[in-house]
């Protein structure tokens, strides 16, 4: 057998698409169905067959993966920092944005907030009032707010302040997500130049449509950075991650902790359980009690 290593570029039912070390792409099929793949996978390829055959998935540094009680879905694996792309127009759904958060923070990946299409302003203004409720939430994170014009609407055509982004994409694996409507299509195509001509091949390599997939798909943003590209969605279900874990994309409650002493009950949900001090902190602080809100719908989705 003659094996290499290579990067899973996309896939769809049996196939794949998968690029290696010395950046040939190779179209190959899975051995057997026990293989659960993922974009970005690190991959063992047999190439002394045609087509060649995947044989082997690498471990993992992490993934991100959506699931609701009976499914779930991989979206990327061995993803370096996260960009979850909003916008005012539509308004983002500060559920989904959280949702999205305790998934990276679970997997300890960083990530960027990208709030997209600041050239309307008033769509704008509400976006930023929304956002201020993940305030303290990203700053202990150390996440970053990117604000740009991925597609203008009006004026110049060409993307304002995908600058400040294209520098911090370089030399990493980028996971891009986001829900329906927020203009990740635009973004891509903004930083991806001929970014239509690399999803086409692979669309065709795969015999599958550009939509069809609901799983993740890389393509090269430069020689060492790439950018993986997922569909828009409208739901994005926790149910594979523990209290602890969703816990992580709620920093602030530990930082309550800290400094005003810890509630009651060690395992208090912060829901009706009597001296619970997260609650008190969040009486009279309306972003807090936004944000403890959006935590007692999470966990019960859980």
């Amino acid at each position: 057998m003659s094996a290499m290593r290579a990067r899973l570029l996309s896939h769809h039912g049996r196939q794949a698409w998968v690029l290696d070390d010395q950046g040939q792409a190779h179209l190959c099929v899975f051995r057997g169905r026990e293989l659960t793949p993922a974009a970005n996978d690190w991959i063992e390829v047999d190439t002394s067959v045609q087509p060649a055959v995947i044989t082997a998935i690498y471990p993992r540094t992490n993934d991100i993966t959506r699931s609701e009680a009976h499914r779930s879905k991989t979206l990327a694996a061995n993803i370096d920092q996260a960009v979850i792309v909003i916008s005012g127009a539509p308004l983002f759904s500060d559920e989904l944005l959280a949702r999205m958060i305790c998934a990276c923070a679970a997997q300890d990946v960083p990530g960027l907030i990208v709030m997209n299409k600041t050239d309307l302003v008033d769509d704008t203004a509400r976006a930023t009032a929304q956002l201020s409720v993940f305030g303290a939430c990203i700053e202990l994170l150390g996440w970053r707010v990117i604000r740009i014009a991925a597609r203008p609407s009006e004026g110049d055509r060409t993307a304002v302040g995908c600058d400040a982004l294209r520098s911090l994409l370089a030399g990493k694996a980028t996971l891009i997500m986001g829900q329906s409507g927020m203009g990740k299509s635009s973004l891509m195509n903004a930083l991806v130049p001929g970014l239509n001509a690399q999803t086409r091949e692979i669309s065709q390599a795969l015999q599958t449509g550009k939509h069809t997939t609901t799983v993740g798909q890389v393509v090269r943003y430069d020689q060492d950075s790439w950018l993986i590209d997922t569909p828009g969605f409208q739901l994005f279900g926790l149910h594979h991650l523990s209290i602890s874990q969703l816990a992580l994309g709620f920093p602030e409650w530990q930082a309550v902790h800290e400094r005003d002493g810890r509630c009651h009950y060690a395992n208090c949900t912060h829901d009706l359980e009597p001296n619970c001090t997260v609650r008190s902190a969040c009486l009279n602080d309306k972003a807090a009690s936004r944000r403890l809100e959006l935590w007692k719908m999470l966990r019960a989705s859980l």
